[in-house]
């Protein structure tokens, strides 16, 4: 089958696609909206909009609100969001995510979530020449020393981020001794990754290899995951408007939307 027939073939409902538009700046949107608001971010001028409201309220798609006559998602929405959420896996959600990077870049790409003894490694990917690394699945990453670790210092609450570091000498590259000054400047460095909204490293802890780490959100803002680039620091670009850092962005960004996350414009 050539590539038009498969287009004539998947060709949509144009009045299901406006309706999801509708729905979609409905989410969006803290609280319901007025008929005029929803125009505005919709693009659609009140006359055309109001009989999709119409019909997606009969759908239970959308519900207007009394005694305002504002409109917010209805019951069937607030259900298939139930649903969604219910079958969520972050871990499985970012499998192709992972693999893409791997691909697209040329660089190692670990997948780390927060376990018991903190942040370990569950998923590895390395393109066709892997690095030499003391870095596998099961590695514990030191709050300290890695860009991984760092990130989820950053996003973690800081009562379990402070109980962690207690126990930092059991992890990769991990401190010792921290003094109560280390740790003040520690969290300030931790301030700067949310601001960044990533961390990097550049040849610390391992010589001669850069990383640079991202964070997955979950729907409650919550760190889900870190996503981190590895390779090897004469090739590896770890500037912030690089293509690999933009790249990591793009892709954890859209991975945290499809977990539910919304982040809040400050």
């Amino acid at each position: 089958m050539d590539t038009e027939s498969t287009e004539k073939t998947q060709r949509g409902i144009q009045s299901v696609e406006v309706g999801s538009e509708i729905l979609q700046a409905l989410t969006q949107s803290e609280s319901p909206m007025p008929l005029k608001e929803v125009s505005r971010v919709t693009g659609m001028s009140p006359a055309k909009l109001f009989p999709y409201l119409v019909s997606l309220i009969k759908l239970q798609l959308v519900q207007r609100m009394e005694p305002s006559g504002d409109y917010a998602p209805g019951p069937l929405a607030l259900r298939l969001g139930l649903y969604g959420l219910q079958r969520l896996n972050p871990l499985r959600e970012a499998e192709a995510d992972v693999l893409a990077l791997a691909s697209k870049t040329g660089q190692s790409v670990f997948l780390t979530t927060w376990g018991p003894n903190g942040p370990v490694v569950v998923r590895q990917e390395d393109p066709s020449y892997p690095l030499h690394l003391t870095l596998r699945v099961g590695t514990v990453m030191s709050l300290v020393n890695t860009a991984t670790g760092r990130l989820f210092g950053a996003y973690m609450p800081e009562p379990l981020v402070q109980k962690a570091l207690a126990d930092e000498g059991i992890r990769l590259s991990g401190a010792t001794a921290l003094k109560a000054a280390d740790k003040q400047e520690l969290f300030r460095a931790y301030q700067k990754i949310r601001e960044d909204g990533m961390t990097r490293t550049s040849g610390h802890p391992l010589p001669g290899v850069n990383a640079i780490a991202a964070p997955v959100f979950l729907f409650n803002g919550s760190i889900a995951l870190a996503i981190t680039l590895v390779g090897p620091a004469g090739t590896f670009d770890t500037r912030w408007d690089g293509e690999l850092a933009s790249t990591l962005r793009q892709t954890t960004n859209d991975l945290s939307y499809r977990l539910g996350y919304s982040p809040v414009d400050e």
